[in-house]
């Protein structure tokens, strides 16, 4: 049985009919975090001049709803504000449109503060070096506890002749102080670490072990800096600060 091959006329692939429905790539520009201060310059004179028909104030507002610029843009511009203000307005579409980009203003600040930084994981090599800094800070920063507590030791050696009921009782204290002590201490170098991490670009470079090694000498010789250091005397940003060689 012959066969035959029927051919049909192409359709054109840019038809809008077919086309219709394609999604459009994104831009630089169309995503949220992304503003263009002149525009939000240009958008607070149009919400703040009174010859500005209610038609346009509503479209600008519409369009603001769209953008979630971060707070320094925000109090840069003080676009915020006339926003805000616009909240109380007379005619009800420019109020209703104010508070719903104001509050999404908000909103997105909120979910801001107090957020915690994320830390990108380090090559194993640069981690091995932040674990040993942190470790050597740690050692620097114990030594004097240790050394501290063997005259308490002593201490109670003597009570507990006299008082052998209470031997027990002494020990588990001292040894719950001394465990509490330890975790803290820990969480204070892992701190002093990241803050001097930070300081010198993220980077363990030449700055980050000289100063890491100037910590742990000041840590071992000078008590009076240990001591403000852990009672929170001297903060952890003031004593990077100090101690930081470039």
């Amino acid at each position: 049985m012959d066969k035959f091959v029927i051919r049909k006329p192409r359709s054109s692939p840019s038809s809008p009919s077919k086309r219709g429905n394609c999604l459009k790539q994104a831009t630089l520009e169309s995503l949220k975090g992304v503003v263009i201060i002149e525009e939000l310059e240009r958008a607070k004179v149009v919400l703040e001049r009174s010859d500005t028909s209610i038609e346009l104030k509503v479209d600008t507002l519409q369009h603001l709803k769209r953008k979630t610029p971060a707070k320094e843009i925000l109090i840069k511009t003080h676009i915020g504000k006339t926003v805000h203000k616009l909240c109380k307005a007379k005619d009800a579409d420019v109020a209703a449109a104010a508070k719903e980009v104001y509050g999404l203003w908000k909103d997105h600040v909120l979910s801001k503060v107090n957020r915690p930084l994320l830390e990108v994981k380090c090559d194993p090599k640069t981690q091995g070096f932040r674990d040993t800094a942190r470790r050597m800070i740690f050692d620097a920063l114990m030594k004097t506890e240790s050394g501290d507590s063997s005259s308490e030791d002593q201490v109670t050696n003597k009570e507990e002749i006299q008082r052998d009921e209470e031997k027990s009782k002494t020990k588990k204290k001292q040894k719950d102080v001394k465990d509490s002590s330890k975790v803290k201490v820990e969480a204070l170098a892992e701190y002093i670490e990241r803050d001097v991490y930070q300081a010198t670009r993220r980077l363990v470079n030449k700055a980050y072990r000289r100063t890491i090694r100037t910590l742990v000498f000041t840590f071992k010789h000078q008590s009076d800096v240990r001591v403000a250091v852990k009672s929170s005397t001297l903060s952890v940003e003031e004593l990077v600060k100090q101690h930081l060689k470039r």
